[in-house]
């Protein structure tokens, strides 16, 4: 009764979100792709670090220009000079303003300007690519995330198939046992089996809850906002070829040539360092006048133009620890670019195996699916007639749990190892990397190699 009971919760429990369920919103794969796109926090986050890498770029090239400066001062006059020349002179005012204004225009800085332009320019293009591999990574988790529901929700078929068929044997049992054909040990069995298959039901149902709310986290709704992803998982057999995926990956993947331009701009930094050992050349126009009144000149009134140079001779080697300091960076960073692409490698290699062992899982669970459903089949008949035990009925349903099990974890499996195989490669989400580093390589601007690389189907 207590078994019965239990399962009759079940059911109003599921009923109940089965008629919610039909005011839930549903989403198919693309849908969650395009909402995480726009939703995602962590695209949100490297969106506003290309947004800062940008104002840095602009920053580094307004340096280059003119700048005026205005400096002032206001001053008390007194004293024993100034009082004789007050009564010698008949001078009326006690305060001065003095103020002077500066036009400046750098002509030469020994290639600190190139080079700190060049630097933040990579620093662009690097915030352009992370982004890029940012966009590429949301894409995985939400394709993960979205066929880990769908495993679940399989699962959670399976527990309910297996459930309905204990409860079924189980009441086959009784009857038996009511007429003397079998011992009491087959119900108290049957009854354990039943009551550990509703407890695996219960947490296939959390899991599944779970998952819809990792995917609702992950396009950026609330988790507590109604999702249904009504779809099914299939098997679509493609033909990957492990060298062209490598070759592919080590010249798309957006983290490899963003490692690569960080290796660019750790020269640029050595070179901006290096200059503080030359001179530094400014243009300079200026004109200084006061007055008893803030902008007065019946004081004085002069204007100078010339040029100012600068050059730190000796600075006790500072200039050349720093340059031994970025050549440190610069060694790290070329270290990490070879890592990064050692790392491509190894994805690709790692998802590709990952997409051959699970395609050969599906065509195994399948039979082995197969072959669990006649065994169930005739283990029941072979109880029903006299001739089998409840045991064999028992371990027949088990082994066609765990192989209806089997095969939709193979399918999750193949499916997400499709997914990380395009993210291990760097299947373009927004831009092509290809032609984004042709366009800097050419000398444009990240903005023009942006318009160069962006995507017809852009996000």
């Amino acid at each position: 009764m207590k078994t019965k009971f239990l399962l009759a919760l079940l059911s109003a429990m599921f009923a109940t979100n089965q008629i919610a369920s039909a005011e839930f919103h549903k989403l198919n794969l693309d849908e969650c792709i395009d909402l995480a796109l726009k939703n995602n926090r962590t695209i949100e986050q490297s969106v506003e670090l290309r947004e800062n890498a940008k104002w840095i770029s602009k920053r580094q090239r307004r340096a280059t220009g003119p700048s005026l400066t205005w400096s002032g001062a206001v001053n008390k006059i007194g004293g024993e000079d100034y009082v004789t020349r007050r009564t010698t002179s008949k001078l009326n005012y006690e305060h001065s303003f003095n103020n002077t204004l500066r036009l400046s225009y750098p002509l030469y800085s020994g290639g600190k300007n190139e080079n700190n332009i060049a630097s933040a320019q990579l620093n662009l293009n690097s915030a352009d690519l992370n982004l890029e591999n940012t966009k590429q990574q949301i894409v995985f988790d939400t394709t993960s995330a979205y066929y880990d529901v769908l495993r679940n929700k399989n699962l959670v078929n399976v527990k309910e198939s297996t459930v309905d068929l204990l409860q079924k044997h189980l009441d086959q049992v009784t009857s038996k046992f009511q007429i003397g054909v079998v011992p009491g040990s087959d119900i108290l069995s049957s009854k354990v089996q039943l009551a550990n298959a509703v407890q695996s039901l219960v947490t296939s149902k959390n899991d599944y809850d779970n998952a819809l709310a990792t995917l609702s986290n992950l396009i950026g709704l609330p988790v507590s906002d109604d999702l249904l992803i009504d779809d099914n998982m299939s098997y679509q057999k493609v033909v990957f070829n492990l060298q062209d995926c490598t070759d592919y990956a080590l010249k798309h993947r957006p983290d490899g040539i963003s490692a690569l331009y960080a290796v660019k701009k750790a020269e640029k930094d050595i070179a901006v360092v290096k200059s503080n050992r030359l001179p530094q050349v400014n243009a300079q126009v200026s004109r200084t006048f006061n007055g008893e009144k803030l902008f007065d000149n019946d004081h004085n009134d002069n204007w100078a133009a010339g040029l100012s140079v600068s050059w730190n001779i000796f600075d006790n080697n500072v200039t050349s620890a720093q340059v031994q300091e970025n050549e440190a960076t610069l060694r790290r960073l070329q270290s990490v670019y070879e890592q990064t692409r050692e790392k491509i490698e190894l994805d690709v290699r790692k998802a590709y195996n990952n997409l051959i062992a699970s395609e050969k899982n599906i065509l195994t669970t399948q039979i082995a699916v197969k072959q669990a459903e006649e065994e169930y089949k005739i283990a029941q008949v072979k109880y029903d007639e006299g001739v089998g035990t409840n045991l064999e009925v028992m371990d027949a349903q088990e082994k066609l749990t765990e192989s209806q099990t089997n095969y939709f974890t193979a399918l999750y499996n193949y499916n997400v190892s499709k997914a990380q195989l395009d993210k291990a490669m760097g299947v373009p989400i927004y831009i092509d990397v290809i032609l984004y580093d042709e366009s800097v390589q050419n000398g444009k601007s990240a903005d023009l190699a942006l318009k160069d690389s962006i995507l017809d189907n852009k996000n």
